[in-house]
């Protein structure tokens, strides 16, 4: 049987048989509706294509499929629009990162980012910690979310409290809806907060023992150590931060600079809302959000011994050439004293000079290092030609043969240039000369030069840098921690303040031949170029001369004193500045020095 309509054949095809209900037949389309009606009347319809039952099936599968991915685009739609929540999540996540920008971009209205910066800026904001704290109340199209926001603020610790956010849609996506209270609840508009600060009580730098540097009477020494207590410029204010204002108290050098944030502690202090631009004058009794207690200072302690700093005063005091000696103990790297004539200019710590013939202790730990033995001999003519210059002796002297230790007492050049010459090279001399601190940031407490040794680029650069000539640079202090080394073993980095302790200092440094070293500065000071300066005890010493800036030709160069040395576990530096001979101008100052203890 044929299942199409019409049937294929004929041009009239007979009329649909009727309904067995007797009602309308079931075809809807405008020509089967008018050939039903009139028959006789109407021409036939033009004949359409036929169409199958598979045809309709497959149809009505596409429908269904099209409905089902519409309903289902839909739901997707639904379920993947933008909700209160998240927007709120990514604005505190905005604010606690300190991206100001992003916030605005979060945010309705104009200025956002500079609202919150001006309070960043007024209230020294160092970190913000801000998150939602409780559910969202969603109400269609407007929304709000709790959040709890703490603020750490210079000089004042921390700071919570509790706001909401206003969250408006606009075009489809969750905006806050800003107003300065979204920052604090209190904050109305065209306010911003602000800081008022009292301070406590200031914390004291002391000594060692326990007793106070920092005093009027304090030699002038120590003050270069300690600094001062001044009061805020104007143009100390983007450093100190909100935390002070004009004519408050602060540090001025040294460690009452260096040491301000605990010294000064925390004040008392006001958090404000004030009308933007408002000055104090316009607003004797400003709104306060909320008070932070203060905290007082606290001590900073130093190694400085007072009896150890009066003897170094006492040996130098009477100088007529600008002088300087630091003492530090081997066992700790504790700075114990620090002096300088005349004052003004911190040379023990600041200073850089050329170290001359002291610089050999590192030399000779060198040449140890690369196989010179104890029992070798050594020659030491008048000159001594390294890379085409000559090196002669002080004095023009020559000693012929001699052994390591007799060498090193009598500080004799040529036979030292020429063992170096032959047995280093430039990168092993600069990590014997890293070893004991050179290129080293010494990080003591207050600020200080750091000693320079420049990897020699030449034989002869190499020659001069092991008599401490060259472009080797150094500091009283520095130079102090040299004989430190050979006294405990190891090379420690100098410390002036105790405590707090001074973070990343480096692990001590090793020195392989402190023994050796030991016996041959021992020799300086019995049979050597400090044999005449005095010394009584057991002590060890190297004398230097460092020749320092130009002269007419023949002539000869001045020369700055040095004299390193330890007894027990105190070892020490002396520089004399333009001062001549070690042996005869330095050394006897480091004596004196000595017996002052």
């Amino acid at each position: 049987m044929d299942d199409r309509w019409p049937p294929e054949g004929g041009e009239n095809p007979p009329a649909p048989p009727p309904d067995p209900n007797g009602d309308t037949p079931p075809y809807q389309n405008e020509d089967a509706a008018r050939y039903a009606a009139s028959p006789a009347e109407a021409a036939p319809p033009a004949q359409k294509p036929r169409r199958s039952r598979t045809g309709l099936l497959i149809g009505a599968v596409v429908g269904v499929v099209v409905l089902v991915l519409i309903g289902g685009g839909v739901s997707w739609y639904v379920l993947s629009m933008p909700e209160p929540e998240d927007a709120a999540a990514s604005y505190v996540e905005a604010w606690s990162s300190g991206d100001h920008s992003a916030v605005a971009g979060l945010a309705t209205g104009d200025g956002v980012a500079e609202a919150y910066a001006l309070v960043a800026e007024n209230l020294g904001v160092e970190a913000a910690d801000v998150s939602l704290a409780g559910a969202v109340t969603d109400e269609g199209d407007t929304a709000t979310a709790p959040f709890s926001a703490t603020l750490t603020l210079s000089n004042a610790g921390e700071w919570s409290y509790e706001g909401e956010l206003p969250l408006t849609r606009v075009d489809g996506e969750w905006k806050v809806d800003f107003s300065p209270a979204v920052i604090h609840p209190e904050l109305g508009d065209g306010q911003t907060l602000t800081r008022a600060n009292e301070w406590g009580e200031r914390g004291r730098i002391l000594a060692a023992d326990g007793s106070r540097l920092d005093t009027d009477t304090a030699s002038g020494s120590i003050q270069m150590l300690t600094g001062r207590i001044g009061t805020v410029a104007e143009e100390d204010l983007e450093d100190l931060g909100p935390a002070y204002e004009v004519g408050d108290p602060t540090g001025k050098g040294g460690i009452q600079q260096t040491y301000e944030e605990r010294l000064a502690g925390k004040p008392a202090t006001e958090i404000q809302a004030v009308a933007i631009g408002q000055d104090d004058s316009e607003e004797a009794e400003p709104a306060v959000v909320d008070t932070l207690g203060g905290e007082d200072g606290q001590d900073v302690t130093t190694g400085i011994d007072p009896a150890v700093q009066d003897a170094a005063a006492q040996a130098i005091i009477g100088q007529d050439e600008p002088t300087a000696l630091v003492a530090v103990r081997p066992s700790t790297g504790e700075i114990l004293a620090a002096a300088n004539v005349p004052g003004g200019y911190n040379r023990a710590i600041e200073g850089q000079y050329a170290p001359g013939s002291a610089f050999k202790v590192v030399s000779y730990e060198a040449l140890l290092n690369a196989g010179l033995s104890m029992d070798d001999t050594m020659n030491c003519p008048k000159t001594a030609d390294v890379g085409g210059w000559p090196f002669k002796n002080a004095g023009d002297a020559a000693y012929g043969e001699q052994s390591v230790t007799e060498a090193f007492a009598t500080s004799c050049n040529t036979a030292l240039v020429q063992e170096v010459a032959e047995r280093l090279d430039p990168q092993t001399f600069t990590t014997a000369a890293e070893n004991f601190g050179m290129n080293s940031d010494l990080k003591i407490g207050v600020p200080t030069t750091q000693p320079s040794f420049p990897t020699p680029d030449s034989t002869t650069l190499l020659a001069a840098s092991s008599i401490g000539q060259g472009r080797v640079l150094t500091s009283p202090l520095h130079m102090a921690t040299v004989p430190a080394a050979v006294a405990d073993g190891s090379w420690r980095s100098p410390v002036l303040v105790t405590d707090p302790a001074v973070p990343d200092q480096p692990e001590p440094h090793q020195i392989g031949n402190a023994e050796a070293l030991r016996s041959m500065m021992r020799a300086v000071v019995t049979d050597g170029t400090a044999e005449d300066a005095g010394f009584s005890g057991e002590v060890y010493g190297k004398t230097g001369s460092a020749e320092f800036g130009t002269a007419e030709e023949g002539e000869e160069l001045e020369t700055h004193a040095w004299f390193v040395g330890f007894e027990d576990d105190i070892a020490f530096s002396v520089v004399v500045e333009g001062g001549g001979g070690g042996g005869s101008v330095a050394a006897p100052l480091g004596a004196k020095f000595l017996q002052g203890l």
